[in-house]
């Protein structure tokens, strides 16, 4: 990483941003970073990001042209260590405190958020993770640590409305200190579609990670089933990792399907593959905060089918076609419903979407309603 720079930027106000994310190839959480960093320089401030492993070569010299400072604590992957966490509090002494991926409302973190000499803290919730519906004396514990808790921050940054009613609902979070802003993606990576193929040769899509909560083996089940009524559909393509991968290989495999079902692995052409294929599928069956994913298939100007899980609804904007979590048999009839479609219908719908993601989902909006919330933090340092 490039040589720290602390006693030569003493003078401006730092943002102390703890996540526990190791940057790899150029994705929107990557951008979000890299913007946000540049951004707050405009504003006079420095944005000081600990991530939790070795950042690439590319990541760690443009984070630094951007104006940051980037620091790598291995201690914090996959759990907060208290002891770290203040020793890089009182190495940087921020004025903003901002954390993500941690345990909103776990003592240890909340004690972070009253160390000198940090003014504001901020938690950012991108979490997909189920939150129980608890009642009784149960739910009244849970709503008193809820309402305490939030008190530590400014406020609670989440992704989607849904989100919100869940910290409001079940963790008794007040509204007052709720603030959501949508994730967004870079837009301009799918300015310019790659040349138009026949209906008849674009595949399905899916991009994210192989695995059960993301609906991977639903979309197989389903996929099959599509090919028993329609022997000539159109190969799916899946990319992505995850440790459910050589298991669906094999699975596949056994099936007779390997020249139909084919995983590519890590790409770095997904906005491409989005914008070449017959639609993008997003069969999540766990609750999405906000899927990068999702939005990135709005913006590629194809039809999007995704579950009802979490956020997927209100992201897609009663655009887009819906099915049941989890519900195969609902998926391999929207699927064939698809290809019973016109090209017109399926453009128009892409055309709806796209346009959506343009208004709505832009990564400049994203980082510019962070700066909203984190301008007055600045001014009154």
């Amino acid at each position: 990483m490039p040589p720290s720079t602390d006693i030569a930027r003493q003078d401006r106000p730092r943002l102390l941003l703890l996540i526990d994310l190791i940057p790899r190839s150029r994705r929107p959480w990557e951008a979000w970073l890299l913007g946000l960093a540049g951004q707050l320089r405009t504003q006079g401030a420095e944005l000081v990001l600990v991530i939790t492993g070795p950042a690439p070569e590319w990541f760690q010299t443009e984070f630094h042209d951007a104006g940051g400072q980037l620091a790598c604590c291995e201690s914090l992957r996959n759990r907060f260590d208290a002891q770290a966490a203040a020793e890089l509090v009182h190495r940087f002494q921020p004025v903003v405190l901002l954390l993500m991926f941690y345990p909103m409302l776990a003592s240890k973190v909340l004690r972070l958020t009253f160390r000198h000499p940090v003014k504001h803290a901020f938690y950012i919730d991108q979490s997909s993770l189920e939150v129980p519906v608890r009642s009784g004396i149960a739910k009244m514990l849970v709503w008193l640590r809820g309402r305490i808790g939030a008190r530590c921050y400014r406020k609670i940054i989440t992704v989607s409305d849904f989100n919100a009613d869940r910290l409001r609902q079940r963790l008794g979070i007040p509204a007052s200190r709720l603030v959501r802003i949508h994730n967004g993606v870079e837009l301009d990576r799918f300015k310019n579609p790659p040349v138009s193929a026949p209906e008849t040769a674009r595949p399905f899509f899916y991009a994210g990670q192989i695995a059960d909560y993301k609906g991977v083996p639903t979309l197989i089940k389903a996929y099959a089933q599509v090919r028993a009524v329609r022997p000539n559909a159109p190969p799916l393509f899946l990319a992505g990792e995850g440790r459910m991968r050589q298991k669906l290989t094999d699975e596949v495999a056994a099936m007779g399907f390997s020249g139909h079902i084919h995983f590519l692995g890590q790409v770095g052409d997904v906005p491409e593959r989005m914008m070449s294929a017959l639609c993008s599928i997003i069969p999540s069956e766990w609750d999405e905060a906000s899927a990068f994913s999702a939005i990135e298939a709005m913006a590629a100007g194809r039809l999007v089918i995704a579950s009802d899980a979490g956020s997927l609804p209100e992201l897609l904007g009663g655009l887009g076609r819906l099915y049941p979590r989890g519900n195969a048999a609902a998926l391999t009839a929207s699927l064939v419903g698809l290809l019973d479609s016109s090209p017109a219908e399926l453009d128009a719908a892409g055309a709806a979407l796209r346009s959506r993601a343009q208004a709505e989902f832009g990564m400049e909006k994203m980082i510019e309603s962070y700066l909203r919330v984190l301008r007055p933090c600045l001014r009154s340092t």
